[in-house]
């Protein structure tokens, strides 16, 4: 019998594999990079673990919860507020229902007023009210209209929900749907924040392990594509039941014809460092919009496993045009800012390495969300999968290679399957 060929070893691909393997369903699984994951991934440089920009799990990522067997992963929370950087001081914005005793720093805060305050209460029940699919049919604006509408003041959008969405979107403006705000608003309500102990590779790498070996075949780029084969970089054509496009959205365009997809850029920038600029493990705001950091975060406070012994490791995150700028002008500005932030002890950081990512996450603009899942069938024995194809995320990931695997299973004559269970 002929395999399904799932091309690209992502997010997407990977829990496509995993349905059709949990139905007894051959598939071959090229990659083109050594190793799974995609953009979810983490490198190991000198005793640190960076991962591919600043990237995080939420626990309450409904598909995620089915995909991923959480325990193994040994997930280490953020502290759920943000610190903010704002007119020469720090001001502290925490989850008032997880941490009761930071709802007076988060009251005293001087960004935004006491109204602000209580319509974060209110933006909580609004989104959690209902199905988690009812916040896709809702009538669509930009974040920042949505916010606008809501009545928050802009003082306090622009000094915390720009910075603190800018690092999920990676979109300073707040243009992205506010249907996707909405989602991962309630994310954030109602689950953790947090990263697997030993890096974010640890996600994919777990689904890689439930598959079995000689399925997955690395190192191999796929040039063409067609809907009983595929053809290999190196020349080779290798028959297919169906193909399941899973690779990032810039190759699904050229490869299939299809209409580009606009991505978010971001640029981190990790030190190493004796001392920790932060006291907790949390996430800190630029809420002046100077830049170029944007969001900063100490992952070896979140787990130790990031950083060697008596050492730490300092994650700065660049957004919008300041992900652009070359290495030598961003890092001597990056070192100014943080000196502003933090004084004299930013002298004793020492530069690990920069890492780009160019195609970071795929913009979803208002619109965009309509449907929340685009078609997964392109012709006859052609799907596709991807983030891009639903929820910029690790769980639109997820979701997208599901439903690509039961569309496969459905044209095969099997009949549509329901949710798998989650792998114990």
């Amino acid at each position: 019998m002929r395999p399904v060929v799932i091309v690209g070893g992502g997010m997407a691909g990977l829990a496509c594999a995993r349905v059709l393997h949990r139905q007894n369903i051959p598939f071959l699984l090229f990659e083109a990079s050594h190793q799974p994951g995609g953009r979810v991934a983490t490198t190991v440089v000198d005793g640190y673990r960076l991962d591919a920009g600043f990237q995080v799990l939420h626990t309450a990522y409904p598909e995620a919860r089915h995909a991923l067997h959480y325990p193994s992963l040994h997930l280490q929370k953020f502290f759920p507020g943000a610190q903010v950087y704002r007119q020469g001081e720090w001001h502290l914005i925490a989850d008032p229902w997880r941490k009761p005793l930071s709802a007076p720093a988060t009251l005293a805060a001087r960004i935004g007023g006491v109204r602000d305050r209580l319509l974060l209460a209110q933006l909580v029940a609004d989104v959690c009210l209902g199905m988690v699919e009812s916040l896709f049919v809702r009538v669509d604006l930009t974040t920042r209209q949505r916010l606008e509408e809501f009545g928050f003041s802009a003082d306090f959008i622009n000094g915390f929900f720009r910075p603190f969405y800018g690092a999920v979107f990676l979109d300073p403006e707040l243009g992205t749907s506010r249907r996707m705000f909405d989602f991962m608003f309630r994310m954030f309500a109602q689950g953790d924040v947090t990263i697997p102990a030993k890096g974010m590779s640890m996600i994919p790498l777990q689904l890689r392990l439930a598959l079995p070996r000689h399925s997955l075949v690395f190192d191999t780029p796929v040039e063409l594509i067609h809907p009983d084969q595929v053809k290999l970089a190196d020349g080779r054509v290798v028959g297919a039941r169906a193909v399941v496009a899973a690779m990032d959205g810039d190759q699904a365009s050229t490869m299939l014809g299809l209409p580009p997809v606009r991505f978010r850029a971001t640029t981190t920038l990790y030190f190493t460092t004796a001392t920790p600029p932060l006291g907790r493990p949390i996430i800190a705001l630029d809420g002046d919009g100077t830049g170029p950091v944007n969001h900063l975060a100490v992952p070896s406070l979140i787990s130790g496993e990031y950083a060697p012994a008596g050492r730490h490791l300092v994650a700065c995150n660049c957004v919008g045009q300041a992900a652009l700028v070359p290495d030598g002008p961003i890092a001597d500005s990056v070192m100014e800012q943080m000196t502003r932030w933090f004084g004299g002890q930013v002298a004793d950081w020492k530069l690990l390495r920069i890492i780009r990512i160019r195609h970071a996450l795929p913009a979803q603009p208002p619109g965009w969300l309509e449907p929340v899942d685009r078609p997964t069938k392109l012709a006859s024995g052609v799907f596709i999968a991807g983030d891009y194809r639903s929820t910029s995320s690790i769980d639109g990931a997820l979701r997208s290679g599901r439903l690509a695997a039961e569309a496969v299973l459905a044209w095969d004559g099997r009949g549509r399957l329901t949710r798998p269970r989650p792998e114990r």
